[in-house]
């Protein structure tokens, strides 16, 4: 299939690591193995990875590692595959299994991953691209990528849950995969006035995004939410903004700030610090995965012109000096270091917006994407013309100059956006199923990645009983609850139910650090009863999650000629929907349930 050339502001779609037929999925399915004798320790870990990491025994396999040069490397699969065993080893080191969370990364992972990071474009830590793009593989070679023809190429539990998780989202990349041509075809017809092909590009582009929706409703049939909340999301949270996890001020990744790339200087000599500063500027703090990290979504968003403002804001009335400084409009340093310097910037930082997204949020997700991928995003910013367009259409419209075509063109933008709107109304009701109602149920059993013991549970509960009743509390539960421990495990943060002692720990280097730098504010904590539900990405997410469907739903197109029209069908067809009594009924008591 040729590809169209963009000469002036979009370069051929290959040029940005995109297929016109398998989007930004590669164009053959990553490697199953890295093939060089000389990288075998990491894949002889992958072999034992999962009983390993049940046996209590992959951070001592990990101490006996080999510290491998990465840049025997050569081919860019081979950067991939290697990027995918190093996030699913290191997540694992440092969240453990039932073992207190580790702040530190040996330097036999932390230098590789790093350099293997910043040859791809991303940062150390598992993200999309890792779990989704380069993860999967065909049961028929010659068959299609779609749910029916795929396997995980590795879990961290060892999970059909965890591996229909991530296939789910490979399947959703692979069916939007026709969008991307057609989005660039869509700019040059419009630039070059052939609007017939115009209106197919757009129905080619809502037909895929129809296939996404049917693809992510299948979230449900295999992948059960207790075992994604509590087995599998604790490995794909990352360092930042986990302080209730342990890990305040991030993680020290060992042997990387010796490191000096003289291009970028990212990693400078560090002699001319103290002994304090130069501890504080080992930390590194990173987003886990995310959806937010798709570079597909960030597409058809730019593409359709989808404002996204920071959460909260309503642009049209609030300010922005008036809105919190959370991490929406403000995000941590990766460095801690840098908080304490003004809040440079730094690589973390994310890159002013262009067009559309505003929110602080999705534009730092961009370095969690491949560099030719998020290159495409910021060059789409600049060549996007699809809703000027169909804004001079809607003034055209006003004006009673509008066309039937033009019309019909409008009506093929709205449908596209509808089916956005769909998917993120799909993805809101999957979060409330698999986070935030798991969240509040707590754990079945007390063991199950949750370190309260089940006897001080059961203590717990029976005084709160005595205490509603007004009965007199026995003396041996008293000796009990005075025992318990100041810092109590939050239900909300699955990372903290793999650590006995949660925050920080005693003569630990985040403990010497916030000695040493008391306005770094470490001693904060979220309170215990806190109606806040992180994701893995580290935000807020429900309020982030409808603001963005929201905001999809607010660029629908309204035309007075298609609404006049439409004014008569409605009130007929809404005369000949009239509900019986018993209908009513019915349907009042569906929309409760679904409420």
């Amino acid at each position: 299939m040729q590809q169209t050339q963009h000469p002036s502001k979009m370069r051929p779609l290959d040029e940005y690591d995109i297929s016109v037929k398998t989007g930004f999925l590669p164009p053959t399915p990553p490697l199953r193995r890295l093939s060089d004798p000389y990288f075998a320790p990491w894949e002889d870990m992958m072999d034992d990875f999962n009983g390993l990491l049940l046996a209590g025994k992959l951070r001592e396999k990990v101490h006996k590692m080999p510290l491998l040069d990465y840049s025997k490397l050569q081919l860019v699969e081979e950067y991939r595959r290697a990027f995918l065993i190093l996030c699913m080893v290191s997540h694992s080191y440092v969240w453990g299994k039932h073992e207190a969370t580790s702040e530190t990364l040996p330097s036999n992972l932390a230098i590789p991953w790093t350099g293997i990071a910043d040859h791809l474009g991303l940062c150390p830590v598992v993200c999309h691209a890792a779990v989704v793009l380069w993860n999967y593989r065909l049961l028929d070679k010659d068959g299609p990528i779609d749910l029916g023809n795929m396997a995980a190429l590795a879990t961290y539990s060892g999970s059909l849950d965890e591996s229909w998780f991530y296939l789910i989202t490979t399947a959703i990349e692979s069916s939007g995969a026709p969008c991307l041509s057609q989005i660039t075809s869509a700019i040059d017809n419009i630039e070059q006035g052939k609007y017939s092909e115009l209106k197919q590009n757009l129905e080619t582009i809502c037909s895929a995004l129809a296939s996404m929706n049917d693809d992510l409703k299948r979230m449900y049939e295999k992948c059960d939410p207790y075992v994604f909340y509590w087995k599998i999301r604790p490995y794909l949270a990352g360092w930042e903004n986990m302080a209730e996890a342990g890990l305040p001020l991030g993680l020290i990744y060992e042997g990387v700030d010796s490191l000096w790339n003289a291009q970028t200087d990212e990693y400078a000599d560090m002699s001319h610090l103290d002994e304090a500063e130069r501890l504080l500027n080992q930390y590194r703090r990173y987003a886990g995965g995310s959806a937010a990290q798709s570079s597909l979504i960030a597409a058809l968003d730019v593409a359709f012109g989808v404002e996204h403002h920071r959460t909260g804001e309503k642009p049209s009335f609030i300010k922005a000096a008036d809105l919190p400084n959370d991490r929406y409009t403000k995000l941590p340093a990766t460095n801690p270091a840098d908080e304490i310097n003004n809040g440079a910037e730094t690589p973390r930082t994310p890159p002013r917006f262009k067009r559309t997204n505003r929110n602080t949020f999705l534009r730092a997700m961009r370095k969690y994407m491949p560099r030719p991928h998020r290159e495409f995003l910021e060059d789409l910013e600049e060549a996007a013309n699809i809703r000027p367009y169909i804004l001079q259409l809607q003034e055209n419209d006003k004006n009673g100059s509008i066309t039937l075509e033009e019309l019909e063109i409008v009506s093929a933008y709205n449908e596209c956006l509808h089916q956005l709107k769909l998917f993120r109304d799909k993805h809101v009701q999957i979060v409330t199923l698999y986070i935030v109602n798991q969240a509040r149920k707590g754990p079945n059993i007390p063991h199950g990645g949750f370190a309260i013991e089940k006897q001080q549970q059961q203590q717990e509960q029976q005084q709160e009983h005595l205490e509603a009743s007004g009965q007199q509390q026995p003396q041996k539960i008293d000796k009990v609850v005075s025992a318990k421990p100041s810092a109590m495990h939050n239900d909300l943060y699955p990372q903290t139910q793999l650590e006995t002692q949660p925050g920080i720990r005693k003569d630990s280097r985040t403990d010497k650090v916030s000695q040493m730098f008391p306005q770094l504010g470490l001693a904060r904590k979220l309170p215990s009863n806190a109606q806040v539900v992180r994701g893995t990405g580290g935000t807020n997410v429900m309020p982030f999650l409808k603001q963005s469907r929201d905001e999809t739903a607010d660029m629908k197109i309204c035309l007075n000629s298609s609404s006049s029209s439409k004014d008569d069908n409605d009130e007929a067809q809404a005369k000949s929907q009239q509900p019986t009594q018993q209908e009513a009924k019915t349907s009042w008591s569906d929309w409760i349930l679904r409420r």
